[in-house]
């Protein structure tokens, strides 16, 4: 009987693997569970992302010619830059609310992918990123375990498809 109600209530089998995400029904719930309290101040925490992305890998900064030259505390100021930020988190949003139709977040993925080839960014610049991100989601958010290994999968999910279309 439980089996069943687990079924009915997950919509399927919580821990079978989506042949095309590779995310079970429990790990896009977790992701899509703690998304809020990262969406809910975009601003903060993609700006938050970018600049400890910047501290951890300097070479990520002179992809964006208007503020390479930036002090952190000029970038932090521009509305600009945070603009950008919070473009990012929008598309991260995008795939997070599609998981369950992972066909659109590849889809997503692939156009973002092809607008990163476009500014030489490798796989190594998205890698110090997911590094980053999953850093602010264990120490700032206090995710635990489960959780931070369904935020990898996710992460891991997109780059797949951002990766493709580097060169």
């Amino acid at each position: 009987m439980g089996s069943i109600l687990s079924r009915w209530w997950w919509g399927g089998d919580p821990d079978e693997t989506s042949p095309v995400s590779g995310l079970t029904l429990r790990e896009i719930y977790a992701v899509q569970s703690t998304w809020p309290a990262v969406y809910g101040d975009a601003g903060k925490y993609g700006m938050e992302l970018f600049v400890r992305l910047f501290r951890a890998d300097p070479e990520t900064k002179t992809f964006f010619k208007a503020i390479r030259n930036l002090s952190e505390e000029q970038l932090t100021k521009s509305y600009q830059f945070k603009a950008h930020a919070i473009n990012l988190m929008s598309a991260i949003n995008l795939a997070v609310v599609n998981l369950k139709q992972p066909e659109v977040v590849i889809a997503m993925m692939d156009k973002l992918g092809e607008s990163h080839e476009k500014r030489k960014v490798t796989p190594k610049h998205f890698d110090e990123t997911k590094d980053v991100f999953v850093g602010i989601l264990r120490n700032d958010l206090k995710l635990n375990a489960h959780q931070i290994k369904a935020w990898g999968s996710f992460v891991d999910f997109i780059y797949k498809h951002i990766f493709a279309r580097l060169s």
